[in-house]
């Protein structure tokens, strides 16, 4: 579409060729008018999204060179701003308008000529339509990069209201191809409502609104067929009547002949709004007689001058030190040092400059300069988060804060620059406080942390910035996002989704997150829920606003994967993660982490090992790399090196809760209790609300049998959340250890009314009962237990003692086979086995039991024991006498073994060593007095009378009976 405004335009005859914008009639009134011109041109967008155009630069760029020839005002370096391509960035357009602003007085001319896209993404009141600089995103428009139409209208409106100005503008903004906002007529509404933007101007426009301007190689080489001919019909060729001047009517006649016809059976008609009279320019006949003969072409009237400048010229009168200081500015610009050393940036060199009276005429640009280039980073960023770059959104937290920190600053220092009134300001304080808002975003980037303070800040912040400019769809999005991890509400998150989705129509982005953050909350937490059936949903509505770009998209099919994982379709994960990387580049972490998490769920360790080692190749800041690969060594029972990346973790982010948490079990299992609660209780201060880690806080303290802090978080756990099982099982038998055996009772009853097949509780619950001698009880909740799992060795071992204690020799042997045919290297089990063999005078068996025992571990003292008193009963006392000492080596106050050795030495006549191994017996607890009054071998002992009395008396207060 190409629109042309003029604003109280009065064109006079020149002595020479054609002119769009005379100076004749200020030098005829005395007058010094000048004319000011803005040249915009961009064919190589820099988004991939936004196709290319093949001719606009070079519209622009012979338009540029029109206004530097004779024919067009011989406009020089002071009066004339071209930026073409990768220059036309909207902050230096903005910044190009605000110098038309700063310099055009009343009766001078200003010209905004902008050859590029135009574009809308929803049919609306509140987006009547943008042209796209060079660095604007492919969908998004409110996020910045686009020029929107109602900026312009202030600028114009003000050029012409305000500075008195007279103006013309020209925007050929309606190029065909697939934009953002092509399903809803985009350009076309663009084009449209261009044509009603500016009141009672005169307007001339490339097409209609349901049409697209042609461009190709048959006009000039290859350019537009509208730019083209308007520039002949500027010249003169269409000065019809042949009065030597163009008129309004003829340009708009002209240029539907040759337009119209020459793009047929393309429809392209041109449309002219306005008074048809109005004089355009006027002609010189020698110079349109030899452009019509052909004795020159259009490119050589066109030729650019050479011009020595304004800055030149200022800068040649004042000393040195600031022109130097003046070069500084500038390299610190392009460098980009813009706030800081405080000392050596463009703002310090800003500040001294601004100062000197030398300068005056230059302080303006040098303004305008500076805000543009400080706006330029922001607005890569923000086009690259829009357009789902990669690279940019899975920066670590740590690299995304050290990049973004800086950009409150540089928006207030924007806005300081260009003042309170500036068309911009709003725009700069809104983004100022949504980054604001997301520097804070960032520590609550472990969705594992709720901290609900923080959170509220962060959407105050966010909120603050929509209220400035509503129609700011990153800010709904990052809501979103804020509000499903950090708040737990999904509906206000999709709340915010779809209010995302509103602003701009075909950006996928927001509902494929709220789909792939249902997915992931499943898989994290474990779960299948009726979010499985939401993330899909939301995906499919994604695809369902642009299905070509979501299918090709890299965070789109990372999310579709994650869904795939949730539903335990882990082929179909893989091969969405596989495609990603076909289409992005195979060497991206987040890729390969994501292939490590779908062999990770798979439970294969070696590839999920092979593939987080990769990603942290890749990307050594990000933290869940390290996270996952200690996740890993977990699960395969790797604990040391596991512990070694989750501490690399925590190095990476102190405030990991994660990390701490899933270090605190390894602590747990390695029963490295007292580091383990170190880390629960470093859980509990980063989150006080995380129900897992106070959980996991008041079990080691049931461990480490401090009961008080124990029954405490485990209380504080059933108050947030009554449901759970295992909150009441432990309290049951924190309860227990206390002796508490009522309200231990009750909790483990509480447990099993929820959950009956814990077979722990059972377990549990059955030595409530033997320490009460509930005989019924004891033995219904022992089988019970065995009826859940009847592999579980500690339960066959229980049952087997349960009949060993009640002399039921089969049952009791059968369970204990049972158990040392599960695990045929615990020594306890064969202890067992033993006793109830010795029990049973099966002396040979239980002899063979208690050597496998002992063989097993050679230090376990009860089986030596147990050995021991056997030999002693067949009269072995030699082996014995050995196996006692060994165990008084081992445990030098074991009271039975003293006792036994005190018998064995009674045997061999050696009084003095039995009196002494008595004696160590009795001080060390060994207590069965009827022993001591029975056994046969120390009758001679108590023929001592008197020794052995006072003995007695000595550790028996009740010596004799009565």
């Amino acid at each position: 579409m190409f629109f042309l405004v003029l604003t109280s335009i009065s064109l006079l005859a020149q002595n020479k060729g054609a002119s769009l914008l005379s100076t004749a009639s200020s030098q005829q009134s005395g007058v010094n008018t000048k004319t000011y011109a803005v040249v915009i041109g961009i064919s190589d967008y820099q988004d991939a999204g936004i196709p290319d155009l093949r001719f606009a630069d070079k519209d622009a760029e012979a338009f540029a060179n029109y206004l530097r020839s004779e024919a067009g005002g011989k406009l020089d370096g002071d009066h004339l701003k071209v930026l073409i391509n990768s220059k036309a960035t909207m902050a230096q357009f903005a910044n190009a308008l605000d110098w038309l602003w700063e310099v055009c007085k009343e009766g001078d001319q200003a010209i905004i000529y902008f050859s590029g896209h135009g574009d809308v993404e929803k049919k609306s009141l509140t987006q009547p339509g943008f042209l796209l600089c060079w660095d604007a995103p492919a969908r998004v428009y409110m996020a910045g990069g686009a020029f929107a139409l109602p900026m312009l209208q202030e600028v114009v409106s003000t050029l012409s209201i305000q500075n008195k100005a007279k103006v013309i503008v020209i925007t050929d903004a309606c190029r065909s191809g697939t934009l953002a906002g092509s399903s809803v007529g985009g350009s076309q509404a663009t084009a449209a409502n261009l044509a009603k933007q500016f009141g009672n101007e005169i307007k001339i426009m490339s097409c209609q609104p349901n049409e697209y301007s042609i461009e190709g190689e048959q006009w000039g080489g290859g350019r537009g067929a509208f730019s083209y001919h308007l520039l002949d019909a500027l010249y003169g060729m269409a000065d019809n009547n042949n009065d030597l001047w163009v008129t309004l009517q003829e340009v708009g006649r002209y240029l539907e002949d040759h337009v119209t016809n020459e793009v047929a059976p393309v429809s392209q008609v041109p449309m002219v709004v306005g008074n048809r009279n109005e004089r355009l320019a006027s002609v010189d006949e020698s110079l349109l007689s030899a452009f019509k003969s052909g004795k020159k072409n259009q490119t050589m009237l066109m030729s650019a001058i050479e011009s020595k400048g304004i800055e030149e010229m200022v800068l040649s009168k004042v000393d040195t030190g600031i022109r130097r200081i003046h070069e500084l500015f500038n390299n610190a610009l392009k460098l980009k040092v813009f706030l800081e050393p405080e000392n050596a940036c463009a703002n310090a060199y800003y500040e001294i400059l601004i100062k000197e009276p030398g300068l005056a005429r230059l302080h303006s640009a040098m303004k305008r300069n500076f805000a543009a280039a400080l706006q330029d980073d922001i607005q890569q960023v923000l086009k690259k988060w829009l357009n789902t770059d990669l690279k940019e959104l899975s920066l670590s937290k740590f690299s995304a804060f050290s990049k973004y920190k800086i950009f409150p600053r540089y928006l207030e220092r924007t806005a300081e620059l260009l003042g309170v009134d500036h068309y911009m300001y709003n725009i700069l304080m809104s983004r100022k406080l949504f980054f604001e808002g997301y520097l804070m975003h960032l520590n609550l980037i472990d969705i594992k942390v709720h901290d609900l303070e923080l959170g509220n800040k962060v959407l105050e912040k966010y909120r603050k910035a929509l209220m400035i400019h509503p129609e700011s769809s990153h800010i709904y999005y990052f809501m979103e996002v804020l509000h499903f991890n950090q708040f737990n509400q999904t509906d206000s998150a999709e709340y915010y989704a779809k209010r995302a989705v509103e602003h701009t129509p075909n950006w996928f982005l927001p509902y494929s997150t709220l789909g792939g953050m249902y997915a992931q909350n499943i898989i994290i937490n474990n779960r299948i829920t009726g979010e499985l059936e939401k993330a899909r949903e939301f995906l499919e509505l994604a695809e369902s606003l642009d299905s070509v770009l979501a299918r090709s998209d890299v965070i789109h099919l990372n999310n579709y994967s994650s869904y795939y994982l949730a539903a335990g379709k882990m082929d179909m994960a893989r091969e969405l993660i596989i495609k990603a990387m076909q289409l992005y580049s195979s060497a991206n972490s987040m890729s390969y982490n994501s292939l490590g998490n779908i062999c990770l769920l798979s439970k294969q360790y070696l590839d999920a090992e092979k593939y987080y080692l990769k990603a942290i190749e890749l990307d050594s800041t990000f933290v869940s790399n390290y996270y996952n690969l200690g996740i890993v060594y977990s699960e395969s029972g790797r604990l040391i090196e596991s512990e070694m990346q989750y501490k690399k973790s925590i190095d990476l982010d102190s405030n990991y809760i994660n990390a701490y948490f899933n270090l605190g079990i390894i602590y747990k299992k390695a029963r490295r209790f007292s580091e383990a609660k170190e880390l629960f209780r470093k859980c509990f201060i980063l989150d006080s609300t995380d129900l897992l880690s106070i959980f996991e806080l008041g079990s080691i303290n049931m461990i480490l049998k401090q009961h008080f802090e124990a029954e405490s978080l485990l209380l504080k756990c059933i108050q947030r959340d009554s449901t759970l099982a295992p909150v009441y099982g432990n309290l049951g038998i924190v309860y227990f250890q206390m002796g508490a055996f009522e309200k231990a009772e009750q909790q483990l009853k509480k447990a099993l009314s929820i959950d009956s097949t814990w077979q722990n509780l059972w377990f549990y619950l059955g030595k409530i009962y033997d320490s009460q001698g509930r005989e019924v009880e004891f033995e219904y909740t022992l089988h019970q237990v065995y009826s859940l799992d009847s592999g579980k060795t500690h339960t066959l071992n229980l049952l087997g003692k349960h009949y060993t204690d009640k002399l039921k020799f089969d049952f009791a042997k059968t369970y204990l086979l049972k158990s040392v045919k599960l695990d045929s290297i615990n020594p306890y089990t064969w202890d067992l086995l033993g006793t109830l063999y010795y029990r049973q005078l099966m002396n040979a068996e239980a002899e063979y039991c208690f050597k496998r025992a002992i063989k097993i571990d050679s230090n376990f003292v009860n089986s030596l024991y147990n050995l021991a008193a056997l030999y002693m009963d067949v009269n072995t006392d030699p082996n014995a006498d050995m196996l006692l000492k060994r165990i008084i080596h081992l445990e030098p106050k074991h009271a039975e073994a003293l006792f036994r050795l005190a018998i064995l030495n009674a045997r061999k006549k050696q009084f003095n060593q039995t009196w002494k191994y008595l004696d160590d017996a009795l001080i060390n607890g060994f207590n069965r007095i009827e022993d001591l009054e029975a056994d046969s071998d120390l009758e001679l002992l108590r023929s001592k009378k008197s020794k052995w009395d006072l003995m007695m008396k000595k550790y028996f207060l009740q010596y004799p009976k009565n």
